[in-house]
């Protein structure tokens, strides 16, 4: 697992300063960091002068978590945490949210304050946040007319192991996730695997009805809606709801039931006619659909009336499905109430589906400028050539050393580059496949 940063100011701890020092070679951590206020490896704002070390008689690898007045709060020795073990870096997590503002956005933990998704839910007020380690919870949750943010560790993070990893199961006994009362784009899904979820009648994985949340990059799966008919088998979206869905993964859900009728609708997701979600908008919050099954559209259905010329199509920009366009008649039903601008065609074992990550992106390496290593990220996405090299060349155009060249499964991915071989000065970062390159800037300060 990659190691990833927790920003305070993200979560509202805003009277909590965090210091560690420390600058050996275990410590190279500290170079990925700036400001004194990222975690978990951070490194002190005057660090040059290092005042911590005679003002807490500080020693190598030590973290000091103080207020805005200087006051120290907390310290550990962060020898014993290792930024590449998931549960190091929870227990990183769990130790600052401890530290938390009074005043910012309360952090109930699944599970370490309660046991159930729902329960934490439950003693939530609106702006709260429920933050679920990796695990499996089997149980249905309802968000109670709050807006709330429900999420997994990738709340903190860009690495979507995350999302594989903490999993809401229904256990085919109701709907996984009901947001039913009124709630506004501030109530929020993110970064959850939602799966195993049953209705009846509409929304077997998520049922969203009068509101509006954001559902954002969460895999939703082998949901199942409908007895005698039925509609929404991933997701069901009514009675003037205008929600939006941002880079989330639909696949093999379904409706279907016992009776001989041609009436299940919405596979991967149903819309009724007074419902306008937006799916998507950008390449990385595109939404990807296939194996969905539903007698009409099997990834996407709009209800409707008789006449729809005067529809306005729903927005669903950058959607992915198996083929581009899509079968307007079994995948997409009607065809006129979808706005499918730039469809993307998946590739890849969507058996053994990933994340769905931005295309193809580099990100700027940080920090920037650096002395003397640095961290580059990248995306890889299921439709991109696997074969990828991550190359360093100097001012002049020269190649100075190769960091990646090899068939990588899509992911994200983060990888280290030490510069203290080289002269100080301006170098670009180049990420190439056969069909892709993108370039960046860095800085090697000395």
């Amino acid at each position: 697992m990659n190691s990833v940063y927790l920003d305070l100011v993200s979560i509202g701890v805003g009277d909590v300063g965090i210091i560690g020092v420390g600058k050996d070679i275990y410590n190279s951590y500290l170079d990925q960091m700036v400001d004194g206020r990222i975690l978990p490896w951070v490194e002190d704002v005057q660090a040059n002068d290092y005042p911590v070390w005679t003002d807490y008689m500080a020693v190598q690898r030590s973290t000091y978590i103080i207020n805005r007045d200087g006051e120290l709060i907390h310290s550990f020795d962060i020898t014993t945490y290792d930024p590449n073990e998931p549960d190091d870096y929870i227990n990183l997590v769990n130790l600052i949210l401890d530290y938390r503002a009074e005043n910012g956005p309360a952090v109930h933990r699944i599970p370490e304050d309660t046991t159930s998704v729902q329960g934490a839910i439950e003693w939530s007020n609106d702006g709260d946040i429920v933050l679920i380690s990796p695990g499996t919870y089997f149980e249905q949750i309802d968000y109670l007319s709050k807006n709330i943010t429900v999420t997994s560790f990738s709340f903190l993070s860009v690495n979507s192991g995350f999302v594989i990893e903490t999993i809401l199961d229904g256990d085919n006994s109701g709907s996984v996730v009901t947001i039913d009362g009124g709630q506004d784009q501030s109530a929020i899904l993110l970064g959850v695997t939602i799966q195993n979820g049953y209705d009846d009648v509409a929304g077997g994985g998520i049922f969203i009805q009068n509101a509006s949340p954001t559902i954002d990059r969460n895999i939703i799966r082998n949901n199942h809606a409908g007895s005698c008919g039925g509609a929404g088998g991933g997701i069901a979206i009514l009675d003037e709801s205008f929600p939006h869905l941002f880079g989330n993964e639909i696949y093999n859900n379904d409706v279907s039931g016992v009776c001989d009728c041609v009436c299940y609708f919405g596979g991967g997701i149903y819309v009724d006619t007074t419902s306008f979600p937006i799916l998507g908008g950008s390449i990385p919050a595109g939404n990807a659909f296939y194996g969905n099954y539903a007698d009409y559209g099997m990834q996407l259905f709009r209800d409707h009336s008789e006449d729809t010329t005067g529809w306005t199509p729903i927005l669903a920009h950058y959607s992915s499905f198996e083929s581009c366009p899509p079968n307007f008649t079994g995948d997409v039903y009607p065809e006129n109430g979808w706005d499918l601008e730039n469809c993307h065609t998946l590739l890849g074992n969507k058996s053994d589906p990933e994340f769905l990550l931005n295309d193809f992106v580099l990100y700027q390496n940080y920090p920037n400028p650096f002395n003397p290593i640095t961290t580059i990220e990248f995306d890889i996405d299921i439709g991109i050539e696997r074969t990828t090299s991550l190359q360093i060349f100097d001012i002049s155009g020269r190649m100075v050393e190769t960091l990646v060249s090899q068939d990588l499964e899509p992911g994200n991915y983060k990888f280290k580059w030490n510069g203290s071989v080289h002269p100080s000065g301006l170098y670009f970062i180049k990420l190439l496949t056969k069909d892709h390159v993108e370039i960046k800037k860095a800085i090697l300060v000395k």
